[in-house]
């Protein structure tokens, strides 16, 4: 069967003279505008929340130590809520620990663009000096070990700086003797 020119004319006829029914454009349209309406709020009340500390720090500097120390203490504390997570979405440690020792015993990377199968590879200057990481259970304890390193260092250099603010000798930025 062959098809005329003639045919696709007949078809844009068709097409330019097909409307829908007003209440699916209606439909349609109320959605679009909540979607719309939802996604503006959400932008907004994230650039509020991401922004909040430095505003506060802008309307009273002499706050702006605490602010600061307090946005690392919630960053260190939400890095390792992030690491429960996603164990909790494998199933449990062991659960995860199993996926990762099959993710190196596979034959294809863990990653479209992955350097090896089933190996970290670590980033310039630690190549030289670490040899890759197998995945598995000792991976998974390091990273674990990690996370909770973070947390606690992050806690107690805030702490730390709280103490030094109080006697004065915290330096934000300044490298001297007389500041902590």
């Amino acid at each position: 069967m062959k098809i005329k020119a003639s045919d696709y004319l007949n078809l844009e006829e068709l097409v330019s003279s097909y409307s829908p029914p007003s209440w699916a454009t209606l439909l349609a349209s109320a959605f679009v505008a909540l979607t719309l309406t939802l996604s503006i709020y959400l932008l907004f009340e994230h650039l509020s929340a991401y922004k909040n500390p430095e505003f506060v720090s802008l309307l009273n500097p002499a706050i702006s130590v605490e602010i600061e120390i307090l946005r690392d203490c919630y960053e260190s504390f939400a890095m390792y809520c992030f690491g429960r997570y996603l164990v909790a979405c494998l199933d449990g440690e062991d659960r995860t620990i199993e996926f990762m020792e099959r993710q190196g015993r596979a034959k294809t990377p863990l990653l479209e663009h992955g350097l090896g199968k089933g190996t970290v590879k670590h980033p310039f200057p630690m190549n030289y000096f670490l040899k890759p990481w197998k995945l598995g259970q000792w991976v998974y304890q390091v990273i674990k070990f990690g996370i909770v390193q973070y947390m606690i260092i992050k806690a107690f250099t805030a702490l730390l700086a709280v103490i030094l603010e109080a006697f004065g000798v915290y330096c934000e930025g300044e490298f001297k003797w007389g500041c902590g």
